[in-house]
């Protein structure tokens, strides 16, 4: 084999593969309890406030990386993907890594952002998605493991910042924690279930999301528009009223406050929206 050519695929492999790094912080010691993150790594100065209002990722069926369910070797130890998405779970010790790698490039070619709920296993189909559940304070979340690693000892998981916060390890950097496998079919009815608007009985108190207020009807037909094109599995019940010379555009009813405000949080990673939740 020429000699630049190995050269390069050995690059290749390491690129994205944010956990393969072995360097600590010094006095950090290599074990399962261990809560040093990567030389240089960490969060930033000045986090994002609203951390805890990131969104779970949305399952949803995606094609497999060809490239990243190839057997791979990494520190002597080789490594064989799997190839399905099927009934999977694991227990261990759950890690965390940020600003060291955000905005690289993930090991399927995707940019690492460390305010994203994702993630990186040694052997998962890649994508995938997971449930992970601290096993402490039962915290959960769902991510998308679109990376390789983390190399190190029995941990299991290596979770974005943003994940590693809802689940409140970013202090201690380790934690005993439970994955596993979501079915993305599964997932989607529930979202149906749960998106699903209710008819309307004048006895019970119902919620909406007032996505837009505005003086011009013009204004409110182009939200209104605007908002018929999102792609979601059920449709939106989308309304438009008047309100003291006001024309409002609502979206719903929904038989809870936080199933509406969950409701808003997909919508508004589609579509900018000045919006809050009122009842009825």
């Amino acid at each position: 084999m020429n000699k630049h050519f190995f050269i390069i695929i050995i690059s290749l492999l390491l690129v994205g593969c944010q956990s393969i790094d072995p360097l600590f912080k010094e006095g950090a010691k290599q074990n399962k309890k261990s809560g040093a993150y990567y030389l240089d790594d960490g969060p930033e100065e000045n986090p994002p406030e609203n951390l805890d209002k990131i969104p779970d990722a949305q399952p949803k069926y995606e094609a497999l990386s060809k490239w990243a369910s190839r057997p791979y070797v990494a520190f002597d130890k080789k490594y064989t993907p799997m190839t399905k998405i099927i009934p999977f779970k694991e227990e261990g010790y759950a890690s965390w890594y940020g600003k060291r790698y955000h905005g690289k490039k993930t090991s399927i070619g995707e940019t690492y952002d460390m305010y994203q709920m994702t993630g990186a296993h040694k052997t998962l189909p890649l994508p995938c998605y997971i449930k992970v559940t601290n096993l402490k304070n039962k915290r959960s979340v769902i991510i998308r493991v679109n990376d390789r690693g983390p190399f190190v000892d029995e941990r299991i998981i290596d979770l974005s910042y943003a994940a590693a916060h809802r689940l409140r390890i970013i202090e201690k950097g380790s934690e005993l924690v439970r994955i596993e496998m979501v079915n993305p079919s599964l997932a989607e009815k529930n979202l149906e279930q749960t998106y699903k608007t209710s008819p309307v009985d004048s006895s019970i108190k119902y919620f909406y999301i007032q996505a837009g207020a505005f003086s011009n009807e013009d204004n409110a037909s182009y939200l209104i528009n605007r908002l018929s094109k999102i792609k979601f599995r059920n449709s939106l019940n989308i309304k438009k009223l008047s309100k003291d010379s006001l024309y409002l555009v609502t979206i719903g009813p929904y038989d809870s406050e936080k199933i509406a405000e969950q409701a808003l949080q997909d919508i508004s990673q589609k579509i900018q929206l000045n919006s809050f939740i009122i009842s009825k």
